[in-house]
């Protein structure tokens, strides 16, 4: 079930557009209840957001990838309230706070929302009589994190299937080696060679790919 986007949501993006460099005002509903937020870049007006999250923007508007920036932000958020919203309190001692994401087996995830907004993630095994837990992995914020755990502690997905970062990071740096040098490559083994490449660039963070990718240097002794 999706929400309206709640005060508290909406305290959480305001701050976090703010370190990006925009400024987001409410909206009273006087004119138009479906309206809640307006976001501002040095007084330029980039869009605005529904209670559902949608956005609406000016069609002459040429702040293309800061709408991108503000609404992929926003649905991230909400996504995280969502899942928090929907899920039901977590019945184990000592951790009544948190609520109940998924389960299954012995292991599960579990959501809390925090003082500053934040919905902040953990795994768990449950113990003997499921009476509690024990062996928690907290994620702070970073949900994918903690549902990708959760997949692998709990038998869902067999760990030798993932790649590590490094594995990852390495399998990227031969297939943009390759496309750069092997002429002998086809159209279509190109084009398939290059949706791997942006696979890869999706998951990889942005340093990985920089290490990878940066042209040899030469000093006063050669490369």
């Amino acid at each position: 079930m999706k929400h309206d986007i709640s005060p508290e949501l909406t305290e959480l993006f305001k701050k976090k557009a703010s370190v990006l460099g925009y400024s987001v005002r409410e909206e009273t509903a006087e004119h138009d209840p479906q309206l809640l937020l307006t976001a501002f870049r040095d007084q330029e007006q980039i869009c605005k957001f529904e209670k559902t999250g949608a956005m609406r923007f000016r069609r002459d508007s040429p702040f293309v990838e800061e709408r991108k920036e503000l609404h992929s932000l926003l649905l991230d958020l909400k996504e995280r309230y969502d899942l928090y919203l929907n899920a039901r309190p977590l019945d184990c001692e000592g951790v009544r706070d948190f609520r109940l994401i998924s389960e299954f087996g012995n292991h599960l995830l579990a959501a809390k929302q925090s003082k500053d907004n934040e919905i902040r993630f953990v795994t768990w095994q449950y113990d003997y009589d499921r009476s509690g837990v024990t062996l928690g992995h907290y994620y702070e914020t970073n949900y994918q994190g903690a549902l990708k755990d959760f997949t692998v502690r709990s038998g869902l997905l067999d760990e030798n299937q993932l790649f590590t970062e490094e594995e990852m990071t390495v399998l990227y740096a031969s297939c943009v080696f390759r496309g750069r040098n092997d002429d002998d490559l086809t159209f279509e083994s190109e084009k398939e060679l290059q949706a791997v490449i942006e696979k890869l660039e999706s998951n990889l963070p942005q340093r990985s790919m920089e290490q990878e990718t940066a042209p040899e240097q030469e000093d006063e002794h050669g490369i």
